[in-house]
């Protein structure tokens, strides 16, 4: 609790408009998830069912000749992330909170943090599923800790400029798009 309150004291008030702006895209974002999901989920299933009932187990070589589940999951993570983003940079926002839904630079700290925090979430996921299925798959004996935190490292680094890159490029968009509203409005009045 400590943590939300110092966070919504750092970023201060949050703005009406744009907290309904988020909300949108949050909602389109569900949406899309969910809908995704579903269709993958199904696909899931009538692959089990028609392998059950034909005797071709999926574990063959059949199998590698399938569409992995990986992959519409993916693409539907990514329709639902660029949507979500593209609604709230359409509206001129990419926050909702007051201090940097009104910026004119972009804010290099912020800008710097979340991309620390998304190297840091995708190093320590990597490393520790890596982790997990080696333990499962060879045993704890036989984990490569050195090579598992050196692909974590690795990932991080990536994770690091991708989300650097894609955050400063977001709220530049933002900023863009919030003056030329300005503009369309001031010329309205």
């Amino acid at each position: 609790m400590y943590l939300i309150n110092k966070w919504n004291e750092i970023m201060g008030p949050k703005d009406e408009y744009l907290e309904a702006q988020e909300c949108k895209a949050t909602k389109q974002a569900a949406y899309i998830l969910l809908t995704g999901s579903i269709i993958t989920l199904y696909y899931v299933i009538m692959l089990n069912q028609v392998a059950s009932t034909t005797e071709n187990p999926i574990t063959t070589p059949l199998g590698a000749s399938l569409i992995p589940v990986e992959y519409p999951l993916i693409a539907t993570i990514l329709i639902a992330g660029v949507a979500s983003l593209s609604t709230q940079i359409k509206a001129g926002s990419f926050s909702s909170y007051k201090r940097f839904a009104e910026v004119d630079r972009i804010p290099w700290n912020f800008v710097t943090a979340v991309a620390l925090l998304c190297g840091i979430i995708l190093a320590v996921l990597t490393s520790g599923m890596r982790i997990v299925a080696e333990i499962q798959i060879v045993g704890f004996d036989q984990v490569a800790w050195l090579g598992d935190f050196a692909i974590g490292i690795v990932f991080f680094v990536i994770a690091f400029g991708l989300g650097f890159a894609f955050t400063a490029c977001a709220i530049h968009s933002a900023i863009i798009r919030r003056r030329q509203s300005e503009i369309e409005l001031d010329n309205l009045l």
